[in-house]
């Protein structure tokens, strides 16, 4: 069976390029009927790859818009066609979601300043690649427009103007820091080996008369800017006259974690420290990575990471990566024992932090490891290896990467504000947490 699956990947992966369903096709009703809005990070395409949201210019930052701050998020995607495939035309709206990401009844004239439909008319056709894509880029929002409510936001973007024929959602907030988050202290304690953090943070909202601070306000506190396993604390250990002490107990702190591996694919020319063999094929390249070892051991890996996030390059051309960079398929390799029970993943932000069926990895009995083929787009890529059981919907970091000490994790804490009379979670406090566990 694997050895089956190993002999037709690449050219299930030649098919899923160079098939890539037209435009007439992907506009059929049946395709739209299986489009249904989901409040989270998702291409509804298979032929949507790469897709970034970042501040400004900076690719390994986090979406977050700022209020009276006018640096836009940026978001970029790619979308692969035939060779003589012609480009699409992608429109772009607004959802607006409550603190736990469901989207609301509000509409866009009651949190945005401004028409909040857009057309995305800045593209360019791949140049000097194998595989052919349009690359697309937009930011918002524009000078002209704002939100006029904080909180949590959904882009999404479709087809021909048709709000059904959904192409990509995407996450992202808008800050409104009223209310002032101070760090008390940060700790690391050590409990049966296993490495865990606890943050503790007095908010102060300066003079908000708060009358429920346990229903009113919702604290949530992200590792990495990640949502899979974000962490809510519904009511603060302390309070006094306007501040509130929060803290995350030992049952809901974060994994320490390790440090991410990275591999680094700019070129297919010259050969990467995580490259083992570049190899030709006729309508793309294939690269395969040194076989990874588990850290169970809890060994440290001392390279400073970009705590699971990525970025596209080329070394040949570095000023036109956008549209030069090619799409490789990286075999990523992971030396094990069969696990049990669960499934085996590569996991980071170009994963969207989700255990998607391409990202699964399958083991190869003769070899005595776990195998994937995943195409990723020419740059340098955070990624480690997770368990996924029917057991648990968040995935284990610690079965191949251990907890050891000293890893440096980004955290930030997020405070919502709804008043009794409010229709909406208002992101009135924000603070970012640079933190070696």
């Amino acid at each position: 069976m694997n050895v089956l699956f190993r002999a037709c990947l690449p050219a299930f992966c030649l098919l899923l390029m160079t098939c890539v369903p037209t435009q007439k096709s992907q506009n059929t009703a049946h395709d739209r009927s299986q489009k249904s809005l989901l409040p989270q990070d998702h291409a509804y395409e298979p032929n949507i790859r790469t897709v970034q949201l970042y501040r400004g210019i900076n690719e390994l930052s986090y979406p977050v818009i700022y209020a009276n701050d006018p640096t836009p998020l940026t978001l970029e995607f790619d979308e692969l066609v035939p060779q003589d495939g012609q480009e699409s035309y992608f429109s772009i709206d607004f959802v607006h979601c409550d603190a736990k990401w469901q989207p609301t009844n509000m509409l866009p004239i009651e949190f945005f300043e401004g028409f909040s439909q857009d057309r995305i008319d800045i593209f360019r056709r791949s140049e000097f690649t194998k595989v052919h894509y349009f690359h697309y880029f937009y930011q918002f929002p524009k000078p002209e427009n704002a939100f006029k409510i904080s909180g949590n936001y959904l882009i999404k973007v479709y087809r021909n103007s048709d709000p059904n024929d959904l192409v990509l959602t995407r996450r992202f907030v808008v800050a409104d820091p009223r209310i002032l988050i101070q760090p008390k202290y940060l700790l690391g304690e050590t409990i049966q080996r296993m490495r865990l953090n606890e943050l503790a943070f007095d908010v102060n909202t300066r003079g908000m008369q708060i009358i429920n601070p346990a229903q009113d306000l919702k604290v949530m506190v992200l590792q990495n800017f990640r949502w899979d396993n974000a962490v809510l604390l519904d009511q603060p250990r302390f309070f006094g006259q306007d501040t509130y002490e929060y803290s995350i107990n030992l049952n809901t702190a974060f994994s320490g974690g390790n440090e991410f591996r990275w591999h680094d694919v700019r070129s297919t020319r010259f050969y990467s420290e995580s490259m083992r063999d570049v190899t030709e094929q006729e309508q793309y390249y294939e690269v395969t990575l040194f076989t990874d070892e588990p850290r169970i051991k809890n060994v440290y890996g001392s390279r400073r990471d970009f705590n699971g996030l990525y970025f596209i390059q080329v070394q040949e051309w570095p000023n036109a990566a956008d549209y030069s960079a090619d799409y490789v398929l990286n075999h990523f390799r992971l030396r094990s024992q069969p696990v049990e029970k669960g499934e085996v993943y590569v996991f980071g932000a170009f994963t969207d932090w989700q255990t998607r069926p391409e990202y699964r990895m399958t083991y190869n009995e003769a070899q005595g490891r776990y195998e994937a083929g995943i195409f990723l787009k020419q740059g340098v890529y955070d990624y480690e290896y997770v368990l996924k059981t029917p057991d648990s919907p968040l995935v284990d970091e610690r079965k191949f990467e251990g907890r050891p000490f000293d890893t440096e994790n980004f955290y930030s804490v997020l405070i919502y504000y709804r008043a009794p009379t409010d229709r909406s979670d208002r992101l009135l406090g924000f603070m970012p947490v640079n933190y070696v566990d």
